[in-house]
């Protein structure tokens, strides 16, 4: 029984080590690339759905758009605009930045970020004018800083 089992050890090793000999000679499993997407095509995917409000397949479109083509300003401007409508505000700022540092010229972007910034700033004094009171000589700064803000986000 004790030769056996020998036996049957040594068969298993030879495999194993055969198999091992196998993988160092390159006989490897194929890796299949995956196939790199038609950008004309995804680019108009990407806007129809945007502009069809379709947030979700719209941001998945433009996150490869990016990936492929980062050089591209309205890419990081339109998945900014995304991320302010489903309430990102704070991921939609930095995405303007990226597209103001890809296109300088790109006034929509800077303008989209100032507003965005503006409603954080309004939405800080309003909490804070919650926790001050009233005689307490910022509350009225506040409150006029934050009537100023509110008329600038509110013009059309």
């Amino acid at each position: 029984m004790n030769f056996q089992i020998r036996l049957k050890f040594l068969i298993v090793l030879a495999l194993l080590l055969n198999l091992a000999a196998c993988s160092q000679l390159g006989l490897k499993e194929e890796v299949k690339e995956e196939p790199k997407p038609d950008l004309f095509a995804l680019q108009k995917q990407a806007d129809a759905a945007y502009l069809n409000d379709d947030m979700v397949s719209s941001e998945r479109d433009y996150k490869v758009l990016i990936g492929e083509l980062p050089e591209i300003a309205l890419h990081w401007y339109r998945l900014a605009n995304i991320y302010v409508r489903t309430n990102r505000p704070d991921a939609a700022i930095d995405l303007y930045r990226e597209a103001v540092l890809r296109d300088p010229t790109f006034t929509n972007a800077w303008f989209n970020m100032s507003i965005v910034q503006l409603k954080q700033t309004a939405f800080s004094l309003q909490e804070m004018l919650l926790y001050t009171e009233k005689s307490d000589p910022i509350y009225t700064k506040a409150k006029k800083l934050l009537d100023g803000i509110l008329a600038i986000i509110n013009q059309d």
